[in-house]
């Protein structure tokens, strides 16, 4: 990555919804640098943040690297739990929660596939997660020049694309 830090991101519902999520520029460091690393392999982790109390909104302070025993390939990445209860319960401490996933589709654009959506589906239906409008963040593109970054908000049982604007 390079040596200039990202400005924070915001992500909103079109057509005059409150749905907005932010994005903090450490949290869009750490997956553009985990991204780099992970060169032509997808990458991940989850999303850690809070959220507003007013509409809603979320703000994503942190993306996690991947867990340890996590698998990846060219097209695909499977998240281990391997840590995240142990990190979950001390943030949750801090008034944060888990808010989601992210990954990085490499050298691709950012759009959530198939699979990834029945993911995010199922981690709503999952009462583990205590998540039922979970975030999807993808970062697509080639390291270390171009980057893309998607945000999806899954509500209700569905699927709603965010608009992205850079602040700053």
């Amino acid at each position: 990555m390079s040596d200039k830090t990202p400005d924070p991101m915001e992500f909103s519902e079109a057509g005059g919804s409150n749905a907005s999520i932010w994005l903090s520029s450490n949290t869009i460091s750490a997956m553009i640098d985990a991204a780099a690393k992970s060169g032509r392999r997808e990458t991940g982790g989850i999303l850690v943040g809070r959220y507003a109390p007013e509409g809603w909104s979320a703000d994503v302070i942190e993306a996690t690297p991947k867990p340890r025993g996590s698998r990846s390939g060219w097209y695909w990445f499977q998240r281990s739990n391997d840590g995240l209860v142990a990190l979950l319960a001390e943030r949750w401490r801090n008034g944060q929660h888990y808010l989601g996933e992210w990954h990085f589709h490499p050298g691709g654009t950012p759009t959530p596939s198939g699979s990834d959506v029945r993911a995010m589906q199922k981690i709503a239906r999952d009462g583990v997660y205590q998540c039922p409008s979970p975030i999807l963040v993808i970062i697509g593109g080639y390291p270390p020049k171009s980057w893309a970054i998607s945000a999806t908000l899954f509500r209700h049982g569905h699927k709603i694309d965010l608009r992205g604007r850079t602040l700053g």
